[in-house]
């Protein structure tokens, strides 16, 4: 698995949009660009998130592209997906680094300065700031980082960091000089008439800022 898979991160949002039909969507996304897909869908449930993991990885498996499972290790278990993608309450990092073994993704959430200086010891592989700017996708956000905050929460992180929330075509260039290893993102994607020139553009935007 290629190290720089959290470059870009496609956060599902499928809603009600058919299974097939957002299966195109995110073939056409990350055929121009994305480079890991975090399934996140919070009010399906367990067969249903199994059910909709399995048609995903159907499209991303050939392609060696990573699926990182919100929230959950068994579901990520039960599907041999790539990897978790854990909050504050989703249980704890140790633990899960034991029941998924050395070679599986795993991503912490954080909010603060405190959890992301705590997260400095803990087995993960990529550390997610949550969330960058408002949005409506994380509306209970309650520490929006910034470009400050970002940049201070780079110098003091030893895990690569991902940044999320209200990233787009517009600050992307910005988010990625303040410190960021790459980002993640739901509404630029799933807002876009374009999606895969969108896509296009934020991969060219991140790799532009990551070569300088």
């Amino acid at each position: 698995m290629e190290e720089d898979f959290f470059k870009l991160i496609l956060v599902t949002n499928r809603q009600n949009t058919p299974v097939e039909e957002y299966l195109d969507f995110i073939a056409v996304c990350v055929q121009s660009g994305v480079t890991s897909v975090q399934l996140r869908e919070k009010k399906l449930s367990h067969r249903e998130i199994l059910s909709f993991g399995e048609a995903l990885k159907s499209i991303l498996d050939p392609l060696e592209i990573p699926l990182i499972i919100s929230d959950s290790v068994s579901v990520c278990l039960d599907l041999d997906a790539s990897g978790v993608h854990l909050g504050q309450t989703d249980g704890d990092v140790i633990e899960a680094r034991e029941l998924l073994g050395p070679d599986k993704i795993i991503g912490w959430n954080v909010n603060t300065l405190d959890q992301l200086l705590n997260a400095n010891t803990l087995p993960i592989d990529y550390l997610c700031l949550s969330a960058m700017f408002a949005t409506q996708n994380k509306p209970d956000a309650t520490n929006l980082w910034g470009f400050s905050g970002l940049e201070q929460a780079a110098s003091l992180c030893e895990h690569p960091i991902v940044a999320i929330g209200g990233i787009d075509e517009s600050n992307a260039a910005e988010v990625v000089e303040a410190g960021a290893a790459g980002i993640a993102a739901i509404g630029v994607f799933h807002s876009a008439q374009n999606p895969g020139l969108v896509t296009k553009t934020l991969r060219e935007i991140v790799d532009r800022g990551l070569r300088c």
